[in-house]
C-alpha cells in the first residue's frame, strides 16, 4: 500500500555546491523528491556511480570548467538525467562565462537563475495543489 508521501515523491535529485540558507534542499524536498546534497562535482559523479539519479542540480560558483566538467560526466554517467546549471545571473559580465555552454549546450542540461528556477518551482508546486483539491 502506498502512503500519500510515497504517491508525491518526484524522484532523486542531487543538489550540488552551496546551499548556505538550504532553500532549495527545502523547496525541492517540499516539491517532492529526494534530495542528496554534496559539497562538490567530485562527489556528485561518485554518488552517481553508485546508483542513478533522475536529476541534478549545479549552484555555479564562477568556474564554468568545473560545472560542465561535472555536467558532461553526470550525461556520461546517465543519460536521462536531468540537469539544471544554477547561476547568480544572466548578465553581461556572467555571459563571459556562459556564453560556450549557452552557444554549446548540453543535452537535457538547462541554465537558470535562483529566481528563474523558484518561479518554476512555486508554478510546479501551485499546480500540484491544485490538482490535489480537485
Amino acid at each position: 500500500m502506498s502512503s500519500a508521501s510515497d504517491e508525491r515523491k518526484r524522484g532523486k535529485m542531487i543538489l550540488v555546491g552551496f546551499d548556505h540558507s538550504q532553500i532549495l534542499e527545502r523547496r525541492f524536498k517540499a516539491a517532492g523528491y529526494e534530495v542528496l546534497t554534496v559539497r562538490d562535482g567530485m562527489a556528485a559523479i561518485d554518488h552517481a556511480r553508485r546508483e542513478p539519479w533522475d536529476a541534478a542540480v549545479l549552484v555555479s560558483t564562477g568556474s564554468l570548467v568545473n560545472v560542465a566538467d561535472t555536467a558532461f560526466n553526470l550525461r556520461d554517467l546517465n543519460r536521462s538525467i536531468e540537469i539544471i546549471i544554477l547561476v547568480n545571473r544572466l548578465g553581461t559580465r556572467s555571459n563571459r562565462f556562459l556564453r560556450p555552454l549557452l552557444e554549446h549546450p548540453i543535452e537535457r542540461t538547462r541554465v537558470l537563475t535562483r529566481r528563474q528556477l523558484q518561479r518554476e518551482l512555486a508554478a510546479f508546486l501551485a499546480r500540484q495543489q491544485r490538482s490535489a483539491t480537485r
